[in-house]
C-alpha cells in the first residue's frame, strides 16, 4: 500500500514538474515575442558609429549615421520580424503538441498562436494598403495598443501621414495618438 502511494506521489510530482517546465517555456516564448516587438520598434534601424578612436572619451558625444540603404532596411526588418515570429510559433507548437502539457497550457499556447497569426496578417494587410497609396515600401509593426509605420523619407508628407494613420486606425482599431509614422532616409 505504501509503494502504491509513493508511486502516485512520484507521478503527480513529475506532472507538476512538467507543468512548471511548460509554463516556464511559455513565459520564455512570450518574453521573446515582447523583446522582438520592442527591438523592432526601438532598435530596428541599423546604425554605425563613425569617427571614433581608442583615445576618445567615453562620455564624449559621437556622430552616428545610418549606413544601410532603404531597401536593405525594409528587407532586414521584415526578415528579423519573420524569424522572430517563426521561432515563437515553433515554440508554441511544441507546447501544443506536448502530451505532458495541461489543457490550460495548451489553450494558452493556441490563443497566443492565433493572436500572433492574426497580428501578422493584419500587418501585411496594412502594408499592402499603404503601398496602394503609392508608397514604394513600408514596414508595419503592431503592438497591443500601438502601431509603428516606417516609410521612405522621400515619400512621406503630411497628407500621406494622415492617410497612413487612417488606414491603421480603421484596420487595426488603434487610436491615432498611438500610431507613429516614421521615415528612413
Amino acid at each position: 500500500m505504501k509503494n502504491n502511494t509513493q508511486t502516485k506521489n512520484n507521478t503527480q510530482s513529475r506532472g507538476k514538474k512538467a507543468g512548471k517546465i511548460i509554463a516556464a517555456l511559455m513565459v520564455f516564448v512570450l518574453g521573446g515575442a515582447l523583446f522582438a516587438n520592442w527591438y523592432i520598434n526601438s532598435a530596428g534601424l541599423p546604425f554605425s558609429v563613425s569617427g571614433t578612436t581608442k583615445e576618445d572619451d567615453l562620455g564624449q558625444a559621437q556622430y552616428v549615421s545610418a549606413t544601410t540603404a532603404q531597401s536593405d532596411y525594409f528587407k532586414e526588418s521584415r526578415l528579423k520580424r519573420e524569424k522572430t515570429r517563426d521561432n515563437t510559433m515553433s515554440e508554441l507548437n511544441a507546447v501544443i503538441d506536448n502530451d505532458k502539457a495541461s489543457n490550460e497550457q495548451k489553450k494558452s499556447a493556441v490563443d497566443t498562436y492565433a493572436k500572433l497569426s492574426e497580428r501578422a496578417q493584419l500587418e501585411s494587410d496594412i502594408e499592402t494598403l499603404i503601398c496602394a497609396k503609392g508608397v514604394s515600401n513600408c514596414i508595419v509593426v503592431l503592438g497591443d495598443k500601438s502601431c509603428e509605420v516606417v516609410v521612405p523619407a522621400s515619400e512621406l508628407n503630411d497628407t500621406l501621414a494622415l492617410q497612413i494613420k487612417e488606414i491603421v486606425s480603421n484596420k487595426a482599431q488603434t487610436d491615432a495618438e498611438h500610431i507613429t509614422v516614421s521615415s528612413i532616409k
